[in-house]
């Protein structure tokens, strides 16, 4: 095992995928000013997905395409 006990194991496991999650995300740096190699990597990351949807929601309202696009794209990773 990599840790002895459940507090470094939960930081181990948020050091490891939360954060990279939230940073590859477009939630802290916009994804159009990250490196082509690490934007193309966002688009396999759900937290993109969510961060696009809550902007659209919240900037400039009800826009379906968007929205179905995201959304579709959130139920299939969760399945």
């Amino acid at each position: 095992t990599i840790t002895r006990n459940q507090f470094n194991a939960a930081q181990v496991a948020l050091n490891a995928a939360f954060l990279p999650s939230i940073m590859l995300s477009g939630f802290i740096f916009q994804i159009d000013s990250m490196p082509a190699v690490i934007r193309a990597v966002t688009y396999i990351i759900p937290a993109r997905y969510f961060v696009s949807t809550l902007q659209s929601l919240f900037l400039a309202g009800n826009i379906p395409v968007v929205l179905v696009v995201n959304v579709l794209f959130l139920i299939a990773s969760a399945v």
